[in-house]
């Protein structure tokens, strides 16, 4: 390795429970297993606005739960793989932002993420998570489609 090449030692996985996003925890750990980089996966969950409490408490625990499930099974790839491995499960209303803090918070030196398709008006209007990682990480980002 040269002077001036990055040295790969932590790796962040943002986790939705779709097949893209588990492409991209497999792509991440193909990456990190030849240099034993630690693989991090984060699931952030979406709260319900508050202002339709009490259903939005109910969904706010399922959510939460969910993604808790999405970090179990990542953490048990992971290790499988013989990686480091550690795992978040979070709420927040702006995903984006939630995956930049936790990359810079944790060090991570590179961001694996999957991009959906989604619809072109919510595309438009919102942009997605991925995009809007991309636009603003100061980490190199491996986007998978």
């Amino acid at each position: 390795m040269s002077a001036g090449a990055p040295r790969f030692q932590t790796v962040l996985v943002p986790l939705d429970g779709s097949p893209l996003s588990d492409k991209a925890l497999a792509a991440a750990i193909a990456f990190a297993r030849p240099l034993q980089a630690k693989v991090i996966a984060l699931a952030v969950a979406e709260p319900y606005p508050e202002s339709l409490a009490p259903l939005s408490e109910a969904f706010n625990a399922h959510a939460l739960a969910h993604a808790r499930g999405r970090i179990g099974q990542a953490q048990r790839l992971i290790r499988d793989a013989g990686l480091a491995g550690d795992g978040l499960a979070v709420t927040s209303y702006e995903p984006h932002r939630e995956i930049l803090d936790a990359a810079q918070r944790l060090n991570c030196d590179a961001i694996f993420i999957g991009m959906h398709g989604g619809d072109p008006l919510g595309r438009f209007f919102f942009g997605s998570q991925a995009q809007k990682v991309l636009a603003h990480s100061t980490v190199p980002v491996m986007v998978l489609r």
